[in-house]
């Protein structure tokens, strides 16, 4: 204890050498965003890199893909766990301190050359420090701004996870061109983590505590359930990822049952058995009475909870789907470089980009959120069949069939993000932001892995040292891109019964505690 004690009047003095003057909202959620911005890049970038990959490890492509799959692995089982500790010991200090170890996991990754396996396990600890950063970030929008001001940064929050998912794959791509392949992208965001980690930790602004935010003891976290929990979306995650080679398998019709009956336990164990206890018992200070729970009961009280939940599965498997049956088809078919390739799906980014640019906030005032989301999902829908007519005997297919129509699927999925979050952010209380969020994110890590599974099985293994027909393989493509489609009409159906709300941010007002003492203890905590 007295060790501890030291460290942390330790970091506290280095930490007071910039002035307080210089530790404003605005300067450290701009931080925070170049932050975020390293998972997509770390997501999109292993997908161009896996050619390199396999030349400089001598690895079967099977392997290298796992150096993608161990990320998204281990970011979909953690991401509720970390935004649930964001809202126990700071939203701040989370995000600080994973983007602090996403660059040690990425200076690691760097320095390996011989072998595969310890760059997929590092790859899946790098997914675990990944997972400290979206909740985390879309916890500390919520906590930083309310009103106009938030719907301001939620627009920079799209335009910088949006930028850096296409960056990252045209980057992947152009850095496996060096002379040392794929791990000058490991040492590019090595230094551009480190550095914001090292800045964020002078600069960032701790997220206001609430009387609520003190009821989250970390003595009390369910941490049974948190190991079931993890445990669980890990296996069903597994599942989904082994699914894209075979269906037919106990890894994949073993896994994802028991991974959703241990998920299902936790959420029925809490809501089912804890939470009645606790309204009979609120004043009891037993460890059942005070258990902070992994699924608040708040969450479903959102507006529209169920449209979202469906919505966001949908939308997120539909959007893999697209990327990965694009990427195939230019590679085998039009036979263009992973780098080529990457560039022109980056025209989805683009249109989301435009789409968060032009974008009004009073849009959603005037016009109220259903008609919006219904709007969002015919165009996605639209655009994804438009898609389907890809032809290469057309000389012109890219820009007749998929330019244009990825620019404006672009712009509807960032109008479904847009209502999504606000209305996420504007009513959830605080001190539940994160746990929220990672709720949230973890169903939309699952409806990627479902997406990449379902596509990957309808296109079948493609090998690039086999010879396949054009016709063949853009049949395969186009088959997986009617699963597209398919998505974007199950989210279309669930906008049509979304409730029409108009999401303010009065509606997640809550009193701070003044307490003189307990607020000394925080500023010490929050300095760390």
């Amino acid at each position: 204890m007295k060790f501890l004690s030291s460290a942390t009047a330790s970091l506290l003095r280095v930490r007071n050498l910039v002035d307080d003057k210089y530790r404003t909202k605005e300067l450290s959620y701009a931080f925070i965003l170049i932050g975020t911005s390293m998972d997509n890049l770390n997501v999109a970038a292993a997908f161009s890199m896996t050619e390199s990959l396999q030349k400089e490890m001598g690895a079967s492509s099977a392997d290298a893909s796992w150096v993608v799959s161990a990320y998204a692995l281990t970011l979909g089982a953690f991401i509720l766990l970390f935004g649930k500790l964001g809202d126990v010991h700071g939203l701040h200090k989370v995000f600080t301190l994973g983007l602090f170890v996403m660059s040690i996991m990425n200076l690691i990754c760097a320095v390996i050359t011989s072998n595969i396996i310890p760059l997929i396990v590092f790859r899946a600890f790098q997914g675990i420090a990944g997972a400290a950063l979206i909740p985390s970030a879309v916890g500390i929008c919520g906590n930083y701004f309310q009103g106009p001001k938030l719907s301001t940064a939620i627009n920079a929050l799209m335009l910088a996870l949006c930028a850096s998912l296409g960056v990252g794959v045209v980057l992947g791509g152009a850095f496996s061109l060096t002379s040392i392949g794929y791990r000058a992208f490991f040492y590019f965001t090595f230094a551009i983590s480190f550095l914001t980690s090292i800045v964020l930790f002078f600069i960032v602004v701790p997220v206001e505590k609430t009387e609520e935010h003190h009821k989250l003891s970390s003595k009390y976290l369910n941490y049974g359930g948190a190991i079931f929990l993890v445990g669980g979306l890990l296996l069903i995650i597994c599942g989904l990822t082994e699914a894209g080679n075979r269906w037919r398998s106990p890894k994949v019709y073993v896994t994802i049952p028991v991974g959703f009956v241990m998920v299902l336990s936790v959420l029925l164990y809490e809501n089912v058995y804890v939470r009645p206890y606790q309204k009979r018992h609120p004043t009891l200070e037993t460890y059942r009475a005070k258990l902070v729970v992994l699924f608040p009961a708040e969450v479903v009280k959102i507006t529209n909870f169920v449209p979202f939940l469906v919505g966001l599965t949908a939308n997120y498997a539909g959007f893999t789907s697209l990327m990965t049956s694009l990427l195939l088809y230019h590679e085998f078919v039009d036979g263009n470089s992973a780098l080529l390739s990457a560039g022109k799906v980056f025209c989805t980014s683009a249109g989301i980009i435009v789409g968060a640019l032009i974008y009004r906030p009073w849009l959603q005032q005037k016009i109220g959120s259903k008609l919006l989301l219904i709007w969002s999902a015919t165009v996605c829908l639209g655009t994804s069949i438009w898609v389907t007519r890809i032809d290469h005997t057309n000389k012109n297919s890219f820009w007749i069939y998929e330019f244009v129509p990825q620019l404006l699927y672009g712009y509807g999925t960032n109008l479904f993000y847009q209502v999504y979050l606000l209305a996420l952010l504007s009513e959830t209380p605080l001190h539940l932001q994160g746990n929220v969020t990672g709720i949230f994110q973890t169903i939309g890590q699952i409806g990627i892995c479902l997406g990449t599974a379902i596509a990957s099985s309808i296109i079948g293994a493609l090998d690039s040292t086999q010879t396949y027909t054009k016709d063949y393989v853009q049949t395969k493509c186009v088959n997986a891109l009617w699963f597209t489609v398919a998505c974007f009409v199950l989210e279309l159906v669930m906008m049509v019964f979304s409730k029409n709300t108009r999401p303010v941010a009065a509606s997640q007002e809550e009193n701070t505690v003044e307490d003189s003492e307990d607020k000394s203890d925080d500023a010490c905590e929050d300095k760390v």
